[in-house]
């Protein structure tokens, strides 16, 4: 059996400000969807949020985080 990973064409936007990711998608006509994680007992915020990961589907996924994950 092979173990060859599956890679989304969209995975070269990890790494980019959502912001930029989210442009990208429009002007593309690319229907998505933005969901964000956090460090424990932190909330979630759009601002200065980048995109981690991208999941394949229907609706693309964007996977986004604030650079400051600080564990308090």
């Amino acid at each position: 059996m092979s173990d060859q990973r599956r890679t989304s064409e969209w995975e070269i936007l990890i790494g980019y400000p959502l912001e930029e990711a989210e442009q990208i998608l429009k002007e593309e006509m690319v229907p998505f969807e933005v969901k964000f994680t956090v460090a424990p007992g932190e909330v979630s915020s759009s601002e200065d949020a980048y995109v981690v990961a991208v999941r394949d589907g229907e609706i693309l996924g964007l996977i986004c985080a604030s650079p400051d994950w600080n564990v308090k």
